[in-house]
């Protein structure tokens, strides 16, 4: 095809795409029972999508999510345009803007609607406190949006929502919801929380799809350099999922108010490594010129999130008193996860603990006044939470093994944790830890949680490490940890035990 031809070809489609979404405004198809709610959406442009929502009126309020886009006054409407609602006898529905991001609409409960809109797909152009991996960003081969940017919503929720994707051909569409039978980029969504709260990248990709026991893994690579390590990044996500269903004796298992059988994660090229998390989709930005540790950051946080579809979701804390230890000890299952599928060594292992770790609890001002349980601190004392926590983990570990003779460690607890909660409603306290800690190492631990979980001491770890056999020590805030020249083969094993090597 000549160049003339491609471009007159281009004009034809995007003048036919602008008649069927003008036509779209005066019809409505009849595909199934009008209290199924269904979007059509179109990405044929990189800049902007459009949205036809087909819906059963439930109220005269129309909202996008409630979480994130705080820094504008509309929220997520922010980034919307041309909004217009027709009704199925295709009479014109006035639309008023509301505060906050939301809109009036006047229709008899139980009309049908249809809503056209547009998404403007420059969400980059703004500050974003947490980066840009969970909002919205085009790339030439593609584009990424979070379900909070591109969806409009009315009431709580209709019996089921379909989803349908129209992209450039060659493209395809990688979701966390299940895939409708009619094809490929078409889906079927439970409820809007579920649509709201998740992400996708629709594109020139590839995905990949690991399988186990009925939970699906889907990974997702766009551009050039991040498809050409496709076989580091498929090793990673499979050998790290394959590592913690081992450990805990299974996939995860949620509650039932929150079930799920599938996670994403996206990864995609971008100036700075980034991560973010959105239900159960991770969203992954790597660099080829990055330093190795902000790479290694963002492995981190995938391997840490991932972790959270057990220690998290398929069993949770009854309050903020035990954040410590949902995003803490995770904190340790995921540099244990990374050392066993070789992108941490002992070297970088120990050099994490003291350089990402340490250096943050030593310096958090929460440490030594705060207790480790105002888990709603845990963004402002990151230190305090998350690496207190890690460091809480370490030192209960530790104390098993040394009491066991290294026949128990703080994975009988994990263990124990998940199969007596895991796809329940019940949730763990703070007492409960307790008890079971106190459980697998014949040792009372009151006073351990008394001074350093519900008090504010600063946790000696440098001794609990000592009883692996380790040289460690603490000066001047910096944490030193070194192999002994002579270990006992029970010293051996703990350590392998410490790194995840076993």
């Amino acid at each position: 095809m000549t160049r003339a031809l491609y471009f007159l070809h281009r004009f034809a489609m995007i003048l036919l795409v602008s008649i069927a979404c003008s036509a779209q405004n005066q019809s409505f198809d009849k595909a199934g029972p009008a209290r199924d709610a269904l979007y059509e959406i179109s990405m044929l442009n990189l800049d902007y999508a459009l949205v036809s929502y087909t819906f059963e009126a439930t109220d005269g309020v129309l909202q996008m999510s409630s979480r994130g886009a705080d820094q504008f006054e509309n929220r997520w409407a922010t980034f919307i345009s041309d909004l217009s609602a027709v009704s199925e006898s295709g009479q014109n529905i006035a639309i008023n803007p509301m505060p906050h991001g939301q809109w009036s609409f006047h229709a008899e409960k139980g009309t049908v609607v249809k809503l056209s809109y547009r998404v403007n797909l420059d969400h980059e152009k703004h500050v974003w406190s947490g980066g840009i991996d969970g909002v919205a960003y085009k790339r030439d081969h593609g584009v990424f949006y979070s379900g909070r940017s591109l969806f409009v919503m009315n009431g709580r929720g209709p019996e089921s929502i379909t989803v349908n994707f129209e992209v450039p051909e060659h493209w395809k569409v990688s979701a966390v919801w299940d895939q409708d039978e009619t094809g490929t980029n078409s889906f079927r969504v439970d409820t809007y929380d579920e649509l709201s709260e998740s992400m996708l990248f629709a594109g020139e990709h590839e995905q990949f799809i690991f399988k186990r026991d009925g939970f699906e893994l889907l990974l997702a690579l766009g551009g050039e350099e991040i498809i050409a390590k496709n076989e580091d990044y498929v090793n990673l996500a499979s050998g790290v999922l394959d590592y913690y269903i081992k450990l805990m004796g299974g996939v995860p298992n949620p509650s039932p108010e929150n079930p799920f059988h599938r996670a994403l994660v996206i990864i995609n090229p971008y100036e700075q490594p980034d991560g973010e998390v959105i239900g159960n989709c991770i969203s992954i930005l790597e660099s080829n010129q990055a330093d190795p540790m902000a790479q290694m950051i963002s492995r981190f946080v995938y391997a840490h999130e991932l972790f959270h579809l057990w220690n998290g979701k398929s069993f949770f804390p009854s309050d903020l008193r035990c954040e410590w230890f949902k995003e803490g000890v995770s904190n340790y299952y995921t540099l244990k996860a990374l050392y066993h599928v070789g992108v941490l060594n002992e070297e970088s292992f120990f050099a994490m603990l003291n350089g990402f770790f340490y250096k943050r609890y030593a310096s958090d001002p929460g440490v030594g006044s705060m207790s480790m349980t105002q888990g709603n601190e845990k963004h402002d004392h990151w230190g305090l939470i998350y690496s207190g926590g890690l460091f809480a983990g370490i030192s209960q570990d530790m104390i098993i093994r040394k009491a066991t003779n290294n026949k128990h460690s703080l994975d009988d607890l994990m263990r124990g944790i998940f199969s007596d909660l895991g796809g329940t409603n019940e949730s763990y306290t703070l007492e409960d830890l307790q008890n079971r800690l106190s459980e697998l190492s014949g040792q009372e631990q009151a006073e351990f949680f008394e001074t350093y979980i519900d008090g504010s001491r600063k946790i000696p770890f440098d001794e609990y490490l000592k009883f692996s056999g380790l040289h460690s020590e603490i000066k001047l805030d910096n944490l030193s940890i070194l192999r002994q020249q002579e270990e006992s083969p029970q010293e051996k094993e703990m350590i392998q035990g410490l790194l995840g090597a076993n």
